[in-house]
């Protein structure tokens, strides 16, 4: 059971970290451990020098001669503790284009004239049972910077510069079997009790002297200011979300109180408005009824007249009817 606590890879990135939450303790080493993340800080990419003009005359297929490689950033871990095998896929026009390293330092010369992209499989020990990781990478032989492919590159490139191509990954294990956890932990070297020293490597960094010179350190300081600069910003973002939320909770209650107030001025009108419809109604019901009582009264005036007449004439009946009643008697 590892007790040490656990330090953040971005502060501690030059020795090998571990962050065990729980662990069970048992003696089977085939068993995996339990509730257990353990992280494999690594670093793969290419160097490249430039061969010169002079090499190009008599050679232009290799113009640059560069190498790609699998190390450790802690120049003091032993990679061997943990790795089987790195196996390089390069491109099909290199001789054997496919190579298999079972011992470090886990790298490949050669020398070119072209860019391409590689593959790098790194296979862990057998006992560890874990799937090997594959990685990729483009071999750079010429800056970001580099102009138009015509120029010549002796016009800005030099033998002694060269191109630095390199990534810095982790790979993280879960839950790991107890003997390759154990393989991880023996790869930091650890100090020695009489000369308190650390134990050196029993292999060169690199079989390239040059090479070697030109690999990246990775400290504490870079990482801490990025880091630094990371949590200002994400602060100075947060305090400008929580002022935009102040100002909409702000803008929304003045719509609120604009809403509630055109809603009491339109049931005000709506109000209004139906008290004068019902004025008017009762208006128009009084006119009705005194046009039908005129109506009514020409009618009544109507049937009097037609009464007059019927008795006008019944009378005139009556009176010829004499008339007649006098010839007769005649």
């Amino acid at each position: 059971n590892d007790k040490r606590p656990w330090r953040s890879p971005l502060k501690h990135i030059d020795t090998f970290d571990t962050l065990i939450i729980s662990t069970t303790m048992t003696n089977d080493t085939n068993s995996r451990l339990h509730n257990t993340t353990t992280c494999f800080p690594i670093s793969y990419g290419s160097i490249a020098f430039y061969l010169g003009k002079d090499n190009i005359h008599n050679n232009p297929t290799a113009t640059h001669r560069w190498t790609l490689y699998v190390r450790s950033p802690d120049p003091t871990y032993d990679l061997s503790q943990s790795i089987s095998k790195v196996i390089f896929q390069l491109h099909p026009s290199f001789p054997q284009p496919t190579r298999e390293l079972t011992q470090p330092p886990f790298e490949v010369t050669e020398m070119g004239w072209g860019e391409f992209e590689a593959s790098i499989r790194i296979v862990w020990k057998e006992e560890a049972e874990e799937r090997p990781v594959l990685l990729t990478h483009f071999i750079k032989l010429y800056p970001s910077n580099a102009p138009v492919a015509t120029v010549d590159p002796s016009t800005y490139m030099n033998t002694t510069v060269p191109v630095v191509s390199e990534k810095y990954d982790e790979v993280v294990f879960t839950n790991p079997k107890v003997v390759f956890h154990k393989q991880l932990l023996d790869g930091q070297q650890q100090q020695s009790r009489k000369n308190k020293k650390k134990k050196q490597l029993t292999y060169p960094l690199s079989h390239e002297s040059s090479v070697m010179e030109h690999f990246r350190t990775y400290g504490d300081e870079t990482d801490v200011k990025a880091m630094l600069a990371a949590k200002e910003f994400l602060q100075k973002e947060l305090r400008s979300v929580k002022d935009r939320l102040i100002k909409v909770d702000d803008e929304l209650e003045d719509v609120k109180g604009m809403l509630v107030a055109a809603s009491a001025t339109a049931a005000a009108a709506a109000s209004t408005s139906d008290g004068a419809v019902g004025t008017k109604g009762d208006t128009s019901s009084s006119s009705s009824a005194v046009g039908a009582g005129t109506v009514t009264g020409k009618g009544g005036a109507s049937s009097s007249k037609s009464g007059k007449k019927k008795k006008s004439a019944a009378g005139g009946a009556s009176g010829e009817q004499p008339a007649s009643k006098k010839a007769k008697s005649s």
